[in-house]
């Protein structure tokens, strides 16, 4: 699957269609692109399909729940392929609680009906993404990993023509090593943008081809834990969602439950980014909630064996910026495709994905891949499932940043309306402008459980990441204005150091020190700063999380 590295080119490669990040939406663009042309091709070549990846191994970066609704394989996968997914179990039980406080829990006589998975596969999204990879070779693609583009190339016209990698082997002060490799260019008929949430490249893009939509996008922050318990076969496809503690009032979290087999649970914890104090440590909420009486049985007598985190666009539809630009089409989380009501993406990434690759393949029959030719990609969009799914709920995440109650009141409206209520934009404002200065300047500390090998602290959850850089290479998150960073300090007490899921940031003499080999690449730091102050860029390539299990 890892294709080895060929030698860097003296001059430009040339491609046909280049995909930056290997996730689950480039490569059911892939996927798509190659089956349909061999389909509708009329005896033509195939195009020459590339696909970057910036971490070591297909699905190291990758991250999610997983329960996975099924439309996510329509019109990509037959039957039997659907069969052979890399899939632990079939949602057999499923529940939903109401926490209302540390010892109290609340049955919710009903699953609400928009997240009833009923006979939904449950996996590790990481091993999907492996076994698509393989699909995808098999249908023709080339495959790189350890490459991150760290830019995009454009014409005079400011087309986009191609993308460069970043060079690799470099020391902390930016000086060639011994391994030193230049960047590459790479020139193609199209990109696709499958980056995940907050793309690096997808972010720049937009910015520079006012791409925006018409509401800023907002973020969650999930943290994810996979558990080895004793067997307990009965268990085997049980799951539960919850809401309420330990989300503060006002803001908007919840966490789940997976029973992927008889000795393993996926559980997990997202909350969302617009909250407002500077202590909230997302982490420590995920411990306490692992705590809970209606949690804790779940994982009795087992131990944490594996870890992530990920940010999650939930913006919704008012927050979809544009998908397509001259040269350049953008799928998945990149284009903040995501049911924020659900909290389910992954069936919008594969079928953006196929929307995008059947796009491209008639791109390629009649040689256009300019703004007419890509166009029937957004088009086609707006006619499909996806679309409909983001109209429905479009409201209801923005009402959520008001109160609890007017969320759920918006939920229930969207889903009896099909989301005719609420008919306004609700707005919203940047999750790092929702945050307020600290009292006194001082953020408090939060508590934190007693450390177990049920609740590991921060750093035990890294090296359970198998998160891994080069100490010796330019650090990767930027400190823009060390200034802003004094200020922020003295007025929100140094959130960086709550907010970061895998401790990162620690506050010493005064100062903010910057453990990057710690990080997990969430990117939360970059949408939680309240100045708006650091910067994520890709590492060298291969670093960062190694996720195999989850």
């Amino acid at each position: 699957m890892n294709t080895p590295s060929p030698p860097p080119p003296s001059s430009p490669l040339n491609v046909d269609i280049l995909c930056v990040g290997a996730g689950v939406a480039s490569l059911a663009t892939v996927l798509a692109l190659l089956r349909s042309h061999k389909k509708n091709g009329g005896g033509n070549p195939p195009p020459r399909v590339v696909v970057l990846e910036k971490s070591r191994s297909i699905g190291n970066h990758v991250l999610s729940g997983a329960v996975i609704d099924p439309a996510a394989f329509e019109g990509l996968l037959d039957d039997a392929e659907i069969l052979r997914l890399p899939v632990e179990a079939h949602v057999t039980r499923e529940a939903f609680r109401f926490l209302a406080g540390a010892r109290v829990s609340l049955p919710i006589p009903w699953v609400p009906p928009m997240m009833r998975a009923q006979g939904f596969p449950i996996g590790s999204l990481s091993k999907i993404t492996r076994h698509l990879a393989l699909l995808c070779e098999a249908e023709g693609a080339e495959i790189y990993c350890g490459f991150a583009v760290a830019e995009l190339l454009e014409d005079e016209t400011g087309r986009i023509i191609g993308a460069r990698t970043g060079a690799r082997g470099m020391n902390r002060s930016g000086q060639p090593k011994s391994n030193y490799a230049p960047s590459e260019e790479i020139r193609a008929r199209a990109i696709v943008l499958g980056e995940g949430t907050c793309g690096y490249l997808t972010e720049r893009l937009i910015a520079a081809h006012g791409m925006q939509a018409c509401r800023p996008q907002t973020y969650a922050l999930g943290v994810k834990e996979l558990v080895e318990i004793p067997e307990n076969e009965a268990r085997c496809g049980e799951i539960l969602h919850t809401f309420g503690h330990p989300a503060g009032i006002g803001d908007y979290g919840g966490g789940f439950v997976y029973h992927t087999s008889a000795t393993e649970v996926m559980v997990g914890y997202v909350y969302g980014l617009d909250y407002a104090r500077p202590e909230t440590d997302i982490h420590a909420l995920f411990r306490r909630f692992k705590a809970h009486p209606a949690i804790a049985p779940h994982m009795a007598g087992g131990k944490v064996v594996a870890y992530g985190a990920k940010t999650i666009p939930e913006g919704g539809l008012f927050s979809v910026p544009s998908l397509v630009t001259d040269g350049a089409l953008i799928v998945g989380d990149s284009g903040g495709l995501l049911d924020s009501l659900r909290i389910k993406g992954i069936h919008m990434a594969m079928q953006s994905g196929r929307l995008a690759g059947e796009t491209l393949a008639a791109a390629w029959r009649v040689d256009n891949f300019g703004v007419t030719g890509l166009a029937a990609y957004e088009r086609a969009l707006r006619d499909s499932p996806i679309w409909r799914q983001l109209r429905r709920v479009r409201n209801v995440r923005a009402s959520f940043s008001r109160n609890i109650a007017l969320g759920v009141a918006a939920a229930g409206c969207a889903w009896l309306t099909h989301g005719v209520l609420p008919w306004w934009k609700v707005s919203m404002e940047p999750d790092h402008v929702a945050l307020r200065p600290a009292r006194r300047g001082v953020a408090t500390t939060p508590s934190h459980p007693e450390v177990s090998p049920l609740s590991p602290d921060h750093l035990t959850d890294v090296f359970l990441s198998g998160t891994i850089h080069d100490e010796d290479q330019p650090c990767h998150l930027l400190i823009l204005d060390r200034e802003k960073c004094t200020e922020c300090i003295t007025r929100y007490g140094a959130p960086c150091r709550h907010f970061c899921p895998a401790e990162v940031y620690r506050l010493e003499d005064g100062q903010i020190h910057t453990d990057f080999s710690n990080c997990v690449h969430c990117k939360t730091c970059q949408i939680k700063d309240p100045y708006a102050n650091i910067r994520w860029t890709p590492p060298n390539g291969g670093d960062g999380p190694r996720y195999t299990r989850i």
